[in-house]
């Protein structure tokens, strides 16, 4: 409960994604522990046809879904890792703007550079986001060297998991580095501003980050 209270954020994103999974493996009658039902995926899962078709919702679902369980448990684990740094350092409603935006920008850099007819699943992109977020802050505070400790080791993760990304078929790392880039750009807009309590330091960088967001999403649209 104290952990919880502590962050709720990452907490409720972790339930989020851990409901759905669970959900599915009881309406597929325990059968879908080791990997989810595959209609599952198809109705839920990020879909760049679907998406041209107004399927648009899919950009949120997928980042809540996932394919296995082995898949759940790195990214939530990763959630739970990333999220205790940034829900503390961000704030909670700042933490869970990066999570959103980071999340549709994996997802939109899939439709512009992701295979067109393959779903894709999982809050990695938003998890990305998460790194994005803390080196684009650092970055804008003067704080990004090597020599910090926290930025060296968050270095080392975002490249180690690229690579593993990169080896995988089944990863999208196109997603990763769309969420990543995302959490870059919001990260660097509020680093000036974190700590204020105006709502427009809290409000702005969300709204500039996710209208051009909005603006990509419309234009690929147009160009399909």
């Amino acid at each position: 409960m104290e952990s919880f209270q502590r962050l709720p954020v990452t907490f409720s994103l972790i339930s989020a994604c851990v409901v759905v999974f669970v959900g599915a493996v009881l309406t597929a009658g325990g059968g879908a522990i080791a990997v989810q039902p595959e209609a599952l995926i198809l109705n839920g899962g990020l879909i760049p046809e679907s998406v041209a078709g107004g399927e648009l919702w899919r950009l949120v679902t997928s980042m809540f879904l996932h394919a296995s369980l082995i898949h759940i448990a790195v990214n939530m684990l990763a959630l739970y890792f990333l999220g205790s740094f940034a829900e503390q350092a961000f704030g909670r409603e700042r933490f869970f703007f990066l999570y959103i935006v980071s999340g549709l920008s994996g997802g939109i850099a899939y439709l512009y550079f992701g295979t067109f007819t393959t779903p894709v699943v999982g809050a990695s992109g938003a998890i990305f986001g998460l790194l994005g977020g803390i080196l684009g802050f650092s970055l804008r505070r003067g704080t990004f060297s090597w020599q910090n400790p926290v930025i060296r080791q968050l270095l080392i993760i975002t490249a180690i998991n690229l690579f593993i990304g990169a080896s995988i078929p089944q990863v999208s790392n196109t997603a990763h580095i769309g969420g990543l880039i995302g959490g870059l750009l919001f990260g660097a807009l509020i680093a000036t501003s974190v700590h204020s309590r105006k709502r427009s330091s809290l409000l702005t960088p969300f709204a500039l980050v996710l209208g051009v967001e909005l603006i990509l999403i419309a234009a690929w649209m147009i160009l399909v």
